[in-house]
């Protein structure tokens, strides 16, 4: 993969500083990067990537970078298949961008209970700024270590698209993160029509698309997010982050994720480098320049 010495002295840095965490702490041995967006005023959250298309592909997220997080075989990629994209804004913007793609062999989004977020097919993510980690499972930890759900709420009694990942419980006083200007998200799938039923099974299957763009803080008050401390956003950056793809059919739930055994017994997040705008290539970047030396060889 492509970096700079700013990337690899993050990584070092995080190493170091983090020494609570687990040494490896990623599915795929490596670590995760998220990539600075070109222009954020040209994103729209409506669940298609046709604005990403900047986004540098050696960096996506593939199916072979998850696991399982219960330590399960994984499935076949005809029955399930995940591509990840992450990206980051600096401020004024200051948000985090999220594309989850799945291709599932069933659409399951069956419950009605909002109170049980990981039901049926959805993601589950989270951030952690301070490493905090889950020390112990309390309350309390998940001012610094906090998971959000986003599924399709076609059945659900509520129509929040992006909830707590305890809405019902310890986390329902933090809603208002998950709400417009903090946070937005969208549900898509093709085909469409596999969203109005609780089960959809076809011999081609579903793709379901996730986009999200949401403020991070490192520190999120019960009180809302005007009490809390939100994250400035930068190149070079470590976020500790989760990301685990639920599949809710079968007879169990399967979740896919991007952080090891390690680090899911101990209560930590992956690690995902934050890249500038100078760390990738853009492939319009990289066609734009194609063409001018292209124009230059025939003289025009």
């Amino acid at each position: 993969m492509r970096s700079n010495l700013a990337v690899l002295m993050a990584l070092a840095f995080a190493v170091a500083a983090f020494a609570q965490a687990p040494a490896n702490r990623n599915a795929n041995g490596i670590g995760y990067f998220s990539l600075q967006v070109p222009n954020p005023a040209a994103m729209t959250i409506d669940g298609s990537d046709a604005d990403w298309a900047w986004f540098d592909p050696t960096y996506v997220i593939t199916m072979d970078q998850f696991r399982s997080e219960q330590d399960a075989p994984m499935p076949d990629p005809s029955d399930m298949d995940i591509t990840a994209k992450l990206a980051w804004s600096a401020a004024p913007d200051n948000m985090w961008y999220m594309f989850v793609k799945v291709h599932d062999d069933t659409l399951d989004i069956e419950s009605t209970d909002v109170g049980n977020p990981w039901a049926d097919d959805c993601i589950n993510y989270g951030y952690d700024v301070t490493d905090h980690g889950k020390q112990g499972g309390q309350p309390s930890d998940r001012a610094y270590y906090q998971p959000y759900v986003v599924k399709h709420t076609a059945f659900l009694t509520t129509k929040e698209i992006m909830i707590p990942s305890r809405y019902a419980s310890t986390e329902a006083d933090w809603v208002s993160f998950c709400h417009w200007p903090y946070a937005e998200a969208a549900v898509a799938t093709n085909p469409p029509q596999a969203a109005q039923y609780p089960i959809w099974t076809s011999d081609t299957g579903v793709d379901i698309f996730y986009e999200l763009r949401q403020a991070v803080f490192s520190w999120r008050s019960p009180d809302g997010p005007a009490a809390s401390t939100r994250s400035v956003l930068s190149a070079g950056m470590f976020m500790p982050f989760l990301l685990n793809v639920e599949d809710g059919d079968g007879p169990w739930r399967f979740d896919a994720t991007i952080r090891s055994a390690e680090a899911t017994a101990a209560g930590y997040f992956a690690g995902v480098t934050l890249l500038g705008l100078g760390d990738y290539q853009s492939p319009t970047a990289v066609e734009a320049s194609t063409w001018g030396r292209i124009k230059n060889l025939f003289g025009n």
